[in-house]
């Protein structure tokens, strides 16, 4: 709730420069086509795709408030006295694998924990593990063997890590990327491990070197072990594939690094969005519209395009259920092997030192509308460099309108629709 007192009395309020989605290409074809893509899904995708999860419609519809001030937004004032700074902060979907913004910001967050909170002061490398075409099905249409890909995937690095040396222990941390370059489902596994292995001793062991067609062939025989397991494989199916002149499986690692700089890049890259607006267009010629979506790599600029519901019927496979997790942490980095850890170190004098005195708990209306704010903490004042601090939330939408209003800003407009010529109901 926003009280009259709450903003500042300043000649000119500065308002933060907010993002518009409602202006990227994203926001306008999902605008346009959410219920007709809803409608259309079993005739025309369920064959391909499988049911139409809940999920991938609530992220849609969470993602047409993302962003936009007049649905919700908290108002953020500058804790420096002499500062008159004040901000509305609209909230966030927070949605996963739609969401490029939510995402980004959630890249942010987790690298920084892993560089401040997990991540061994030793060196690290950057892996990639991937399946062929063959065996990506069975993980289109159940999702359940995902756990299948991290556990082959970490087998097949510590037996590598064990080879080398057998009394040692090592740790990763692994995430589950579902699409390629060009939206196309390809899932595989990126992971930032740490380059060796720590011995009983505490004492950390690197790495000479990889031979990365030995850990590929570890990592082929652990997916086609657990997919015999579950009964999706045979053994002559298994001899098959083993034949092939090109497997299809890949096992990439990086050099080792130990800069704080590259362990947050590759930590956010872990994170990051299988989408980019920048790579997205809308091509609109003789009333038609297609879909457009940009590769480059190597100075080669190759795409890929769709109609409007294919586009969204091949994005929609990249957004993870509601309780799927997409990281997991392994060996030294396993929440078991940290709480652990944390139970041997010695208790310094200052964790002696008296507990601040308890804040009155939060409302369950404030504790939601803090979940919607999925801002980089702390807020930055942007005139006097002060943190910043949340004060109030404004949700009655006629009270955001009668702000935005007189400080001048432009009120939240749909933007404008795209023609559907594939389907007999579209105008």
């Amino acid at each position: 709730m926003w009280h009259k007192n709450s903003w500042k009395s300043s000649r000119n309020p500065y308002l933060c420069r907010r993002r518009r989605p409602e202006e990227t290409a994203l926001y306008r074809l999902v605008h346009s086509v959410r219920n007709d893509f809803e409608w259309s899904w079993q005739d025309r995708f369920e064959s391909s795709y499988g049911v139409l999860r809940e999920v991938v419609l609530e992220a849609i519809d969470k993602y047409f408030d993302c962003g936009i001030i007049v649905n919700g937004c908290a108002l953020v004032t500058c804790e420096n006295s002499k500062c008159d700074h004040s901000e509305l902060v609209a909230f966030s979907c927070k949605r996963r694998g739609l969401c490029p913004s939510c995402d980004a910001k959630r890249a942010v967050l987790f690298a920084e924990h892993l560089h401040e909170n997990v991540l061994l002061a030793y060196p690290h490398s950057h892996q990639v593990y991937t399946i062929p075409k063959r065996l990506r099905a069975y993980f289109k249409f159940d999702r359940k063997l995902y756990h299948l890909l991290y556990r082959a995937a970490w087998s097949a690095w510590d037996e590598c890590v064990k080879d080398a040396f057998p009394d040692c222990q090592t740790g990763s941390v692994m995430a589950l990327h579902t699409a390629g370059d060009l939206l196309n489902f390809h899932p595989h596994i990126h992971a930032i491990c740490l380059h060796g292995g720590i011995d009983s001793g505490g004492e950390f062991l690197e790495m000479p070197c990889v031979d990365n067609e030995y850990l590929q062939r570890i990592f082929a025989r652990n997916v086609f072990s657990f997919l015999k397991e579950q009964g999706l494989l045979s053994d002559e199916d298994i001899t098959s594939m083993q034949s092939w002149s090109h497997s299809g499986f890949n096992a990439f690692v990086g050099e080792p690094f130990c800069d704080a700089d590259a362990r947050l890049f590759v930590a956010r890259y872990l994170k990051k969005c299988p989408l980019s607006n920048k790579r997205l267009e809308l091509i609109e010629e003789s009333g038609e519209v297609t879909v457009r979506y940009h590769k480059r790599a190597d100075d080669i600029a190759t795409h890929r395009d769709f109609e409007p519901l294919e586009f969204l019927a091949e994005l929609q496979q990249h957004i993870p259920d509601k309780w799927e997790q997409t990281t997991r942490y392994m060996g030294v980095y396993s929440s078991r092997a940290r709480g652990a850890k944390r139970l041997r170190e010695p208790v310094s004098d200052s964790e002696h030192e008296a507990l601040p005195e308890p804040r009155v708990a939060p409302t369950s209306s404030w504790a939601a509308c803090m979940k919607k704010i999925f801002e980089v903490d702390p807020l930055i004042c942007k005139k006097c460099g002060a943190s910043m601090k949340i004060k109030s939330f404004i949700t009655d939408p006629r009270e955001i309108n009668r702000i935005v209003k007189s400080v001048g800003m432009v009120p939240y407009r749909a933007p404008p629709k795209i023609k559907l010529s594939c389907l007999p109901h579209a105008a």
